[in-house]
């Protein structure tokens, strides 16, 4: 659960606190994202982008597979997630890593980039933010050279989000996600319009499976779901869509959940690997 903008309207915040939440969900996910960058061919030598990379966790994984004979390219439009990666890959030595700063929701980088150019494009979280997703997906079907490919993490069903015994709490706190997001211009079910405007740019699918996990509360995943829990009642506050009482509620579940044999389910999530022929 990442969003791409500048630190003054990222909608989940670039302060420490999120940063720290992200290291801990990259951590989580990241045998995911490996198996997916195997798929799809990445190693030694190759050009990768990092699309909406955040605090570039993710970024750091690619610029260590990619070798010194790589590069990645590192976009977002956060400067304090930026700094933060161009210090973490200096003091790694990675110089293959290379940060940009570029706004995806206007994206107009594609000169910047090169057209043609990359091999590779990761995109995780990103889409579902973004007000309007053409610049991306035309950046992104610009900058891959002929038989590069796109690999996307994003949700089809944010609401799929669950816990049962089910509570109304929760519930709430679902809601209240989805209509934060909707009210910044986003779409927590994006991947669900992505295939027909990828086609309509002349990319082909192949290959996509469902990253959606159903676990108990000691399994990595819940802890993911709790960890969230845990922080962005103070956005959904700040933003007057959250009070006490809903606060109150949402404790109630947790702790009956922390206490009782309880099943946590995912947004669901999918993956998909896009070609440019």
């Amino acid at each position: 659960m990442t969003a791409p903008g500048a630190s003054s309207n990222y909608v989940l915040g670039s302060h420490d606190r999120e940063r720290d939440r992200l290291q801990r969900q990259h951590a989580i996910w990241r045998d995911d994202c490996l198996a997916a960058w195997q798929q799809a061919g990445w190693g030694a030598g190759q050009r990768l982008l990092d699309l909406g990379c955040g605090p570039g966790f993710a970024s750091l994984d690619l610029a260590e597979r990619v070798g010194p004979t790589g590069s990645v390219l590192a976009i977002d439009n956060a400067s304090a997630y930026l700094e933060h990666l161009q210090a973490q890959a200096s003091q790694g030595n990675l110089q293959q890593l290379h940060t940009l700063a570029l706004d995806l929701n206007q994206a107009s980088g594609v000169e910047a980039l090169g057209e043609g150019q990359w091999d590779g494009a990761w995109c995780r979280w990103v889409a579902m933010f973004l007000k309007d997703l053409n610049p991306l997906l035309d950046l992104i079907a610009r900058a891959l050279r002929p038989g590069g490919t796109l690999i996307l993490h994003e949700y089809g069903q944010w609401d799929t989000f669950a816990l049962y015994p089910r509570g109304a709490g929760l519930d709430r706190f679902v809601c209240r996600c989805i209509q934060h997001w909707r009210d910044h211009g986003g779409d927590p079910h994006v991947a669900q319009r992505l295939p027909a405007l990828l086609e309509a740019r002349g990319l082909r699918l192949k290959h996509c499976r469902s990253l959606m996990a159903c676990s108990t509360s000691d399994a990595p995943k819940a802890q993911w779901l709790q960890d969230f829990l845990g922080s962005y009642p103070d956005q959904l506050a700040a933003a007057g869509l959250w009070s006490p009482g809903d606060q109150e509620e949402l404790e109630a579940d947790l702790g009956h959940a922390m206490g009782h044999s309880s099943v946590w389910v995912t947004p669901a999530l999918m993956e998909m690997v896009w070609e440019k022929p």
